[in-house]
């Protein structure tokens, strides 16, 4: 078996509330968890946010600026911490579901 460092996947939906994305993720490094995202004042996906990540315990790992890109077939997603990127991904929507892949920079 091999170790995947550094890449993980993560599914957003919308929120009760517009502008808000709920999150599950997976992480070959820290696990699994969840997320909420605030910040973007439409319904789409699109847009910028702050979000918050919390392991399956409920204990917060990361707050991060989150920012996605629709490019027609595809989004391009990036999260940053004080201005620098964090990690870049590639995802695509599915039933109402964004599913992004990512790596760590």
């Amino acid at each position: 078996m091999f170790k995947l460092s550094n890449i993980g996947h993560v599914q957003y939906s919308k929120g009760n509330v517009t502008g808000e994305l709920k999150a599950v993720w997976v992480h070959d490094d820290y696990g699994r968890g969840t997320g909420l995202a605030t910040g973007n004042t439409t319904s789409k996906f699109e847009g910028t946010y702050q979000i918050k990540y919390f392991d399956m315990g409920g204990i917060l790992l990361a707050e991060l600026d989150l920012e996605i890109i629709n490019n027609g077939s595809s989004y391009n997603v990036t999260w940053s911490k004080n201005g620098l990127v964090t990690s870049i991904g590639i995802g695509m929507e599915n039933s109402k579901v964004l599913s992004v892949g990512y790596y760590d920079v």
